[in-house]
């Protein structure tokens, strides 16, 4: 393979004109007196690293960038909407420029560019104000447009005045490329997106493609086979700490001398190989993800489509993402891109509204689309809403109905917006670059059964529209805790992880949090089902996800890491559990958990049966707290007691003196009586002296103690320092001395009657 001249020079000219891109972007929104002079600065420096690998053009388009900057720069003045929209427009040159060095043919040659004046209008001149500034893209243009969106051709002059603006978009839908941008490894995605020659000289209503840069994959199969031979190297080392072990093992009171230091070479051995096996790793899974990359490279050429597209139909919206550390394969992200693009631009045309109806409507005049990005176990979820007026089903049936849509007038609004995915179908008022031809969506829906995920579309009438594609993943860099029990092992997503707990407190299957109850899933009884024991937990995992939550007990917790997340074999079969996998340091599979699908598992499991104790009475739980009340009851009820409560002393000793119980919890402070007071009570009545009490209280002062021991309390229990295990016990030691007076009396009363 040729050496590539223009390697390093793409990488950083591109994020150069990213940076530029956002920052004038963002100054649209709001004024940026210091936007001049951090331009001048990128621009310098893009200039130069034209110059170095012999590029004039793109070194003049960078110096005309410096000399609109200047001046404003010298006048301390923020640049107007017409220096934006010039600013982007020499952007957009400088990235085509770019992308011709992209584009050898197979017999070396360069793609000549495209005419500056092709395609359909549909840039910032439509709009009020608009300079002749915003650039263009050619349909057949698959470049990455790291400018933000599109500009004129690489053989256009630097100050070049474009004839219209598509911004980034997706293909044409009368062809059959789709929405994939190429692909490179992605199973199931076209290489090429051929255009039909008769479709060549007719302006596509979408634009342009972004194309998100990727490490040339060979250049990283190599790495990765480098770092797997050097893994097994480690092979020889460790037999050699085992032959150690054997040697000293048999020198063991023969040769002490010897064996000392064979104990500590062998020791020196295993840690240098454990740590050579972790760096490995370590450098393995970087090296994978150099296959990743953020999903946020969307976000400013995203942004830019929706500017562009408002633009052009007199309107304003403004795109934020979210979402942007998810990390994911370049072949995805250039795969979704024409789908992303369609779903913005659907957004401002057919939801968005225009500023005065926006107005009069009780909104803001600017509208707002929202691109959520977020991995969902094996999938990942790519999420567009707006703050528009929302779909006309009617609209659209009276529209279906006109195109003589069979069954169309008896569609329900489901199947109206099913219909709808198909594609065929516009409200549009009229056929322009941006909408009215019904195959915006049919593009989406196509994207989503190439990639065999799914569409789904809800709306409110006034309220906004949320498109939502789900992917499933190829692969995916997360951040993860490793954790294990017995014999099993596996990967925890971070982002999931609310806190851990140290001893957690169980109560058949729940785990006591702070005052709540959450559903619990031992990590053996997930991954091994029948063949968990019932010990207790020594850790636990409070996940959170989808709105709910679950605790996964676990024996072990390994470590934080960054692993790589791939999915799992098509021969093993499809678990909710199971995100995907991830290699540890012997290249074996650890299975990476799937937070939703634990969750579900918990509040499903069914509560392992625990033996209860007999029931020799009942016992009586006084505190004016519920949640409090509550706790206590569903832990005694857990473990087979019987259990009456009361909400104040008052009404405690009522109940005392109305049924015979066998314990009764007593809090201190309530207001009213306290539970020092009622337990001088009670051993102040000879009917009730016999009664164990045990006062529970967050106090625990010496003194507080001893006036609980002098009032003749039977235990004291700190609600801070509360061990479910060490209460429950007490509790059994306190029934069963209940019982044995209860007995007592029994018998002493048996021959009076």
């Amino acid at each position: 393979m040729a050496k590539d001249p223009y390697r390093f020079f793409r990488i950083e000219a591109r994020d150069l004109l990213r940076q530029m891109s956002e920052a004038v972007l963002a100054a649209e929104q709001a004024p940026a007196p210091d936007l001049p002079p951090r331009l001048l600065r990128l621009a310098h420096t893009l200039k130069g690293a034209a110059s170095v690998v012999r590029q004039p053009g793109i070194a003049a388009q960078a110096h005309a960038i410096e000399d609109l900057l200047t001046p404003l720069r010298d006048r301390a003045e923020a640049p107007g909407r017409a220096d934006l929209d010039a600013l982007l427009a020499l952007i957009d040159a400088a990235g085509d420029a770019i992308t011709a060095l992209d584009a050898p043919t197979a017999a070396g040659a360069t793609t000549p560019p495209r005419p500056a004046g092709a395609g359909g209008s549909a840039g910032a001149g439509g709009g009020p104000g608009g300079s002749a500034g915003a650039g263009s893209r050619s349909s057949g243009d698959p470049s990455p447009s790291f400018g933000g969106g599109s500009g004129v051709g690489a053989g256009a002059g630097a100050g070049a005045v474009p004839a219209e603006h598509g911004g980034m978009a997706g293909p044409s839908a009368d062809t059959d490329a789709g929405a994939s941008g190429g692909d490179v490894g992605l199973a199931g995605l076209p290489v090429d997106a051929a255009v039909d020659p008769a479709d060549a000289g007719d302006p596509d209503p979408i634009g342009a493609i972004l194309t998100i840069p990727q490490l040339m994959p060979e250049e990283l199969d190599g790495l990765l086979a480098d770092i797997a031979r050097t893994q097994g190297h480690l092979a020889p080392i460790e037999r050699a700490a085992a032959l150690l072990r054997e040697l000293r093992a048999g020198l063991q009171g023969q040769q002490e001398a010897l064996a000392g230091p064979l104990a500590r070479i062998e020791d020196q051995i295993e840690r240098g190989a454990r740590q050579l096996a972790r760096e490995l790793v370590a450098l393995r899974d970087g090296a994978e993800q150099l296959r990743l990359l953020p999903a946020a490279q969307l976000f400013a050429p995203l942004q830019r489509t929706a500017r562009d597209a408002a633009r052009s139909q007199d309107k304003q919206a403004r795109l934020t993402g979210h979402g942007g550390d998810v990390k994911l394969e370049a072949a995805l992200l250039n795969a979704v891109s024409g789908a992303l693009v369609q779903m913005v631009r659907n957004a401002v045309a057919h939801g968005i509204e225009l500023p005065a109806e926006r107005i009069a409507a009780g909104k803001p005049p600017q509208g707002r689309i929202e691109l959520r990005i977020e991995r969902r176990g094996r999938e990942v979820l790519f999420c567009c809403a707006d703050d528009g007026a929302g779909l006309d089903l009617e609209a659209v049936r009276r529209t279906a109905i006109d195109k003589g849509i069979p069954g169309a007038a008896r569609l329900d609004d489901d199947a109206l917006i099913e219909r709808l995915l198909r594609g065929g179908l516009s409200t549009a008022r009229r056929v322009d670059a941006l909408a009215g031809r019904g195959v915006g969506m049919d593009l989406v829906r196509d994207t989503a059964d190439r990639l065999g995920g799914r569409l789904t579309l809800s709306s409110r009438r006034g309220e906004g529209t949320t498109v939502e594609l789900c992917v499933p993943l190829q692969l995916a860099a997360l951040r993860a805790i490793r954790v294990s029990a017995g014999a099993v092992a596996a990967w925890v997503p971070l982002d999931a992880v609310e806190c851990v707990l140290q001893r957690p407190v169980l109560n058949g299957a729940h785990l006591i949090v702070g005052d709540e109850l959450l559903p619990h899933l031992p990590l053996a009884d997930a991954l091994q089902p029948g063949q968990a024991t019932a010990a207790a937990p020594r850790s636990a995992l409070v996940l959170r996800a989808g709105g709910q939550r679950a605790a996964l007990g676990v024996d072990a917790l390994d470590g934080v890491t960054s692993v790589v997340l791939r999915p799992p074999p098509a021969l093993l079969p499809p678990s909710p559990l199971i995100a995907g996998l991830a290699l540890d340091a012997a290249q074996q599979p650890v299975p990476v958990l799937a937070a939703e699908g634990l969750i579900a598992a918990a509040r499903q499991a069914r509560p392992r049966p625990v033996p209860a104790p007999p029931r020799t009475g009942t016992i009586l739980v006084i505190d004016d707290s519920l949640t409090t009340r509550m706790l206590e009851q569903s832990i005694l009820e857990a473990a087979g007691y019987r259990v009456h409560m009361a909400a104040s002393a008052e009404d405690g000793l009522e109940a005392a003196q109305r049924e015979r119980y066998a314990l009764i919890l007593v809090d201190v402070e309530m207001p009213g009586m306290d539970g020092f007071e009622f337990v001088a009570r009670i051993r102040g009545d000879a009917a009730l002296r016999h009664i164990p009490a045990v006062l529970v209280t967050s106090r625990n002062a010496p003194e507080d103690l001893a006036r609980g021991k002098a009032v003749g309390a039977d235990g004291y229990i700190v609600k801070g320092e509360f061990a479910q295990n060490e209460f429950l016990a007490q509790v059994a030691q306190l029934m069963a001395r209940s019982a044995g007076t209860v007995d007592d009396d029994a018998a002493v009363e048996e021959p009076a009657a």
